[in-house]
């Protein structure tokens, strides 16, 4: 494994090959996004709370047909057995795991009601590691956003809150996707994981768990994970791609 900083913390621990025993929470959008995050990496992380947000599912019904399933509730049951296989093939172990059951594409319009679960849920972690802030989906701006507000919050209220990390996934510049890298951000070093083969292993079975995300699942490369401390936001702006 390759490191390119040298921060304490959870990114000395992530830089590492050993256990990662930092009390970390992972907040993601949707079924998929935490193999994304870590799907090499997760077995390391001996005291994880697993967070999704939504259900995987949009309300929109034409989106599930499209997926082949005929209902909304028939995709959502699907997306969320796929997690239950992807887990497992990538040997993680969350000693607890919450979905807020969002529908897929709204978690904008429930932000309130997920910033004060969040500032609950969040209280016994050390870090959180969840989305970058940079228009590669609504859902997952939106998911950062409510992670750091909830974590202001607890800072207001208890004088201490967990730590702010990001996982890279995916944003569009000019048209093209890029996966699996960050949005450059001045002052926010990150940390490469060149997974071992065992890791490797993992991930890409998890990856194949996900059927009916293959496509999307395609753009991202399966050897590399990247984390950074989060950037402190102006979430009062455009996500970074359209400030530019």
């Amino acid at each position: 494994m390759i490191a390119r900083s040298t921060n304490n913390g959870l990114l000395a621990e992530l830089a590492e090959t050993g256990p990662i025993r930092t009390a970390v929470a992972m907040v993601v959008a949707h079924q998929d996004d935490e193999t994304i995050a870590a799907g090499g990496t997760i077995a390391r992380m001996l005291d994880l709370t697993l967070i999704h947000i939504t259900d995987g599912a949009p309300l929109d019904l034409a989106i599930s047909q499209a997926h082949g399933f005929e209902t909304r509730a028939a995709y959502s049951a699907a997306r969320a057995l796929e997690l239950e296989a992807a887990l497992t093939a990538a040997c993680a172990r969350p000693v607890r795991r919450l979905c807020y059951a969002v529908p897929d594409g709204e978690v904008a319009g429930h932000f309130d009601e997920i910033v004060e679960r969040l500032a609950a849920d969040l209280m016994p972690a050390e870090a959180v590691i969840t989305h970058p802030y940079e228009g590669g989906h609504v859902d997952h701006d939106a998911c950062a956003r409510a992670v750091h507000m909830a974590v202001a919050i607890l800072q207001n209220i208890m004088g201490r809150s967990p730590t702010v990390f990001e996982f890279a996934s995916y944003y569009l510049q000019h048209g093209i996707v890029r996966a699996g890298l960050f949005w450059p951000e001045a002052g926010s070093p990150e940390v490469e994981i060149r997974l071992s083969s065992t890791a490797l292993c993992r991930r890409e079975a998890a990856f194949h768990c996900f059927k009916s995300q293959s496509g999307n699942l395609g753009y991202f490369s399966l050897d590399t994970e990247r984390f950074r401390r989060a950037p402190a936001y102006d979430f009062s702006l455009p996500p970074p791609p359209r400030r530019r």
